[in-house]
């Protein structure tokens, strides 16, 4: 192997990260995005509860070279774009509640679920995340590229928790599933931190632009499956 070079990153799999996996269909547009939405629910959010982001690795020996501080920056610096792009269109909150859409995002690169997992999440409160420049280490390079995005976007629905130690029960409003690759992904090419900064730019935009539409009442789908036209 040359040097300065890694193996390709594995190919992830579902993690555990989402709550039902079984309700994803690959999009008509990007098969290798798979993604749920409650057509049933037609109601925008003022109210946002924006969870720390995680970042899952899993034990697959092809990924032990990537350092820790680079995983956990990740999740940091993904926590701070998202926030900070939401926050300028909705009300920020620190407790879930009905009418309160609770979001959950995570880059895993899990092969094997059964195997260990090392978890890296952002800190609450989050401290200022300092922004990196020049290029990836080979081994983050890889996982950044062939990482999943997972995202959930849930909402109480009003029933109490059965105990102390569970959380009320939550009503799943939208799932995504993304394991797209090279020219297919936003993050397929990333070779630099900038690179990586502008695609948790990217993706923020998007959140924030699709939320608010569906608040506004302006919302159109970009993601279609065959069955939602059928």
């Amino acid at each position: 192997m040359e040097s300065g070079k890694t193996a390709a990153a594995p190919a992830a799999v579902e993690s555990g990260f989402l709550s039902d996996y079984a309700k994803l269909a690959p999009s008509e547009q990007f098969p290798d995005l798979r993604f749920y939405r409650d057509e049933s629910h037609r109601t925008g959010y003022r109210r946002i509860l924006f969870r720390p982001v995680e970042v899952w690795r899993g034990a697959d020996k092809l990924l032990t070279d990537v350092p820790e501080e680079d995983l956990q920056f990740l999740a940091d610096s993904f926590y701070q774009a998202v926030r900070g792009r939401l926050a300028g269109s909705f009300e920020i909150v620190d407790a879930p509640g009905k009418g309160v859409l609770e979001i959950q995002l995570a880059l895993t690169l899990v092969t094997d679920p059964s195997s260990s997992v090392d978890f890296y999440s952002t800190a609450i409160p989050a401290k200022d995340v300092t922004p990196r420049s020049g290029a990836l280490s080979p081994a983050t390079r890889a996982f950044v590229r062939a990482c999943a995005l997972e995202a959930e976007m849930s909402e109480q629905d009003g029933s109490k928790p059965q105990g102390k130690k569970h959380r009320a029960p939550r009503t799943v409003r939208a799932a995504i599933y993304d394991v797209r690759r090279g020219d297919q992904s936003p993050k397929g090419n990333v070779a630099t931190w900038e690179d990586v900064r502008g695609v948790f730019d990217r993706w923020a935009g998007v959140l924030d632009e699709r939320l608010t539409a569906l608040r506004d009442g302006t919302f159109k789908p970009r993601l279609t499956t065959k069955a939602q036209r059928q």
